[in-house]
């Protein structure tokens, strides 16, 4: 594992799956509370085929989180503004004249618009990335949604010091600042937009080709959350790819299981072949 030092003095721990004589690198962004182990396989299939793929854990999660997570005060915008910089500023120095593809999924393809750095990236493809703006949801899961940014989310946070997600949805655990920023930026039709100031802002800057994955029974990303995030690169030329699951003769995909082992057969292949093409 690498240490790699940030422009706030902090580390935070990143994973090179090496494959010898690459001039692609693939950046994999993580979902929320998702550690950087949990796309090892995926990125051990990728870099199989020739292309170098870099994992990482933001700070506060996994093999980043030092001391208490009570001490962390990262937001959640600091995992793009300050730990993805410092990763493609990692790319850029260890790998010159390397073709840089970003993969970000769900707040990993939020991320990249807030990473200077990304403008750079010859490729990105978003997995289920999306808005968490809670009126997008429909019935009572609308209310759910609402009912978690303001109710449930903050008294947790209150209480614990951090937000205890791996007993309540079995991510990792949050920084305190990360869970209340994810809140506000959930309960504003803008999402992060709402309150980032535009100097900081990316998105409209990226000219790559960006490829955005939806996935039909996605809970947690319907697909007009998709249509929505994907829109704010407005600058890139899109390619928009809906996964149903029934089309790989699998009952379910969700949110999450596009990288796990069921899916290499058939799923991965499309994953690689966006990342190359």
């Amino acid at each position: 594992m690498e240490q790699i030092k940030t422009e706030k003095g902090y580390f935070i721990t990143a994973t090179v799956f090496e494959a010898k004589g690459s001039r692609t690198i693939l950046l994999i962004s993580s979902a929320t509370g998702v550690k950087q182990s949990y796309y090892k396989r995926f990125s051990e299939y990728v870099a199989a085929t020739g292309i170098t793929v870099i994992t990482f854990d933001y700070s506060g999660i996994g093999h980043s989180l030092t001391g208490a997570i009570k001490d962390n005060n990262n937001q959640a915008s600091d995992w793009g503004k300050i730990d993805l910089e410092a990763m493609l500023q990692y790319v850029k120095e260890h790998y010159p004249g390397s073709k840089i593809n970003i993969m970000g999924h769900s707040i990993g393809g939020q991320l990249i618009g807030l990473s200077k750095s990304a403008v750079d990236a010859s490729k990105i493809i978003l997995v289920a990335a999306q808005t968490g703006y809670w009126k997008f949801w429909t019935g009572f899961r609308r209310y759910r949604m609402w009912a978690n940014w303001n109710i449930l989310f903050p008294a947790l946070v209150y209480t614990f010091g951090y937000m205890p997600s791996k007993k309540l949805m079995g991510m990792e655990n949050l920084p305190k600042h990360v869970a209340r920023q994810w809140c506000k930026w959930c309960m504003d039709p803008n999402y992060l937009f709402g309150s980032t100031p535009e100097a900081d802002l990316y998105f409209n800057r990226i000219t790559a080709p960006l490829t955005s994955i939806s996935i039909d029974d996605d809970t947690f990303a319907p697909i007009q959350n998709v249509d929505w995030l994907t829109g704010q690169y407005s600058g890139a030329a899109v390619t928009r790819i809906h996964l149903n699951p029934g089309d790989f003769d699998r009952k379910s995909i969700g949110h999450f299981g596009i990288f796990q082992e069921p899916s290499r057969t058939r799923i991965w292949e499309v994953l690689l072949r966006e990342i190359e093409r």
